[in-house]
């Protein structure tokens, strides 16, 4: 019974920590929009007060973009595209570690890190896996579809901070 009630309290800090690393995922996640909204709004309150702002701060503001070649759509927009585009690059490869992790029927999913890759990823996934079942209940095709749907998520917004 004693070691029974070890393994218990074992799982319920596994649990928890994994809770915790979503939550601060989740609160990331929100303080970046929350950001990036603030950011929107203070430009377009800029622009509308003062239309020459731009002009003034505009050498401040995009101080660090010197080196890209003229021609390229410089707002905060595109920041907040660049970031994503990274948040998307991440979580792909996480995906895809979670992916070839699966391959190995001997891994133990309880355990740090693996429990929060499987939380993080196993969401995603199953909107996938509930779209595309199983072929011959054996082989699972959708990451294939998840992979497809960030790659194109990823592209538009790389071709967002193209040229104009």
């Amino acid at each position: 019974p004693c070691n029974n009630n070890s393994q218990t309290q074992t799982q319920s800090a596994l649990n928890d920590s994994t809770r915790t690393l979503k939550t601060l995922f989740s609160l990331t996640l929100a303080a970046t929009i929350l950001l990036t909204k603030t950011i929107q709004n203070l430009a377009v309150a800029t622009i509308h007060r003062t239309p020459s702002a731009l002009s003034t701060t505009g050498t401040l503001f995009f101080a660090s973009l010197k080196d890209r070649p003229s021609g390229y759509l410089n707002t905060p927009l595109t920041v907040v595209a660049a970031g994503l585009s990274k948040w998307l690059d991440i979580y792909s490869g996480v995906l895809m570690v979670r992916v070839l992790l699966s391959w190995f029927p001997n891994i133990p999913w309880d355990r740090q890190p693996l429990s929060a890759i499987r939380d993080l990823c196993d969401p995603y996934l199953n909107l996938f896996r509930n779209i595309i079942p199983p072929i011959f209940d054996t082989l699972d095709v959708s990451p294939l579809l998840a992979f497809a749907v960030l790659g194109t998520l990823g592209s538009i917004l790389n071709n967002s901070r193209g040229m104009y």
